[in-house]
């Protein structure tokens, strides 16, 4: 833990505030302020988790509920080994429902579902796959517990403390490469890794990948880090490597106020899966391949999604809703 603390000063004396948002800066001022290894190793029951993870302020009913809705969806021996082992409870989750000596969490509900919906387009051989704002690696740790690949996280050095500390605490005999030896030895081969966990401005053209992922954050930065990214991607995505794209329709309650039909993707894009995020119907999942054609197949889907988009905003605001809401609310 002394290496994962020493590369995260490290981090923080070399942070880049312009890839901070708003938001972020808020959640980890009050968390971050007094953090030292007993409250990373206890990082699921306190304010650390917050925004990567926030199970400890949820019920477990609900938690149960929407794990036996996954178990319908898919074979229930197929699921359960992707969840953590009671006795391998890394930081310390107190909130969770039990079943089959399995710690069920919320957001390992959704990661599992993400997993099953993608993991037959990770490809057999040994692939580089980008996880940007991967949180706390719920998600890295079960596809890199399944697949053969180098699993790079970009993260804020304050998340890349918890997922270091997650991942090396889940696979101590993998190879990481973290932010002290990636800076100070440019030999580096992102290939001889498994995993890689870096800041956003390390994210450079040397990074290459076969699969890139951004699940439920790009509407948390701003209009500039976006266009960023996308066009890191688009430039750095292997030919026919793949880029889902999970995230809310629409954002009105930061001042970024980003829309789902504006992500910049440009012409060669293949549409694989579009649809509304599964039991978040505020949220699409947007699976592409990059394709050598020009197609325009994502811009006459984001075209389609504006309209749609337009009509579930009016609703959203219209008094009629703000009633129906308020009395769902209420009667809870």
């Amino acid at each position: 833990m002394q290496n994962l603390f020493k590369n995260y000063k490290l981090q923080i004396n070399d942070y880049k505030e312009f890839n901070k948002s708003e938001i972020w800066s808020q959640i980890t001022s009050n968390s971050f302020k007094d953090i030292d290894s007993k409250k990373l190793s206890n990082f699921f029951s306190n304010n650390l988790s917050d925004g990567i993870d926030n199970s400890r302020l949820l019920d477990i009913e609900i938690v149960k509920k929407n794990f036996l809705i996954l178990c319908d969806k898919y074979k229930q021996d197929d699921i359960l080994k992707l969840f953590v082992d009671e006795t391998n409870n890394i930081g310390n989750s107190k909130t969770y429902y039990p079943y089959e000596k399995k710690i069920i969490t919320y957001s390992d509900i959704f990661h599992v579902n993400y997993y099953c919906e993608i993991e037959k387009y990770i490809s057999k051989k040994k692939s580089t796959i980008i996880e940007i704002g991967g949180g706390y690696g719920g998600l890295a740790r079960m596809i890199s517990n399944n697949k053969n690949c180098t699993y790079v996280l970009i993260d804020l050095p304050e998340i890349n403390l918890i997922s270091s500390y997650y991942l090396t605490s889940h696979f101590p005999n993998k190879k990481f490469l973290l932010y002290d030896e990636y800076i100070n030895n440019k030999e580096n081969r992102i290939e001889d890794y498994d995993f890689v966990i870096l800041p956003p401005w390390l994210l450079n053209k040397k990074i290459k990948s076969d699969f890139c992922i951004n699940i439920r954050s790009m509407m948390e930065m701003n209009t500039d880090s976006i266009n960023k990214y996308f066009k890191y991607i688009q430039e750095n995505l292997s030919e026919d490597g793949y880029f889902l794209n999970v995230n809310r329709y629409f954002t009105d309650g930061n001042k970024y106020n980003f829309y789902f039909y504006n992500f910049p993707y440009d012409k060669n894009w293949l549409i694989i899966k579009n649809k509304t995020t599964w039991l978040q119907k505020n949220i699409h999942f947007l699976l592409t391949r990059k394709n050598n054609v020009a197609l325009d197949d994502v811009g006459n889907l984001l075209k389609k999604l504006k309209e749609f988009t337009i009509n579930r905003y009016l609703y959203r605001n219209n008094i009629y809703y703000k009633i129906k809401i308020f009395l769902k609310n209420l009667f809870k």
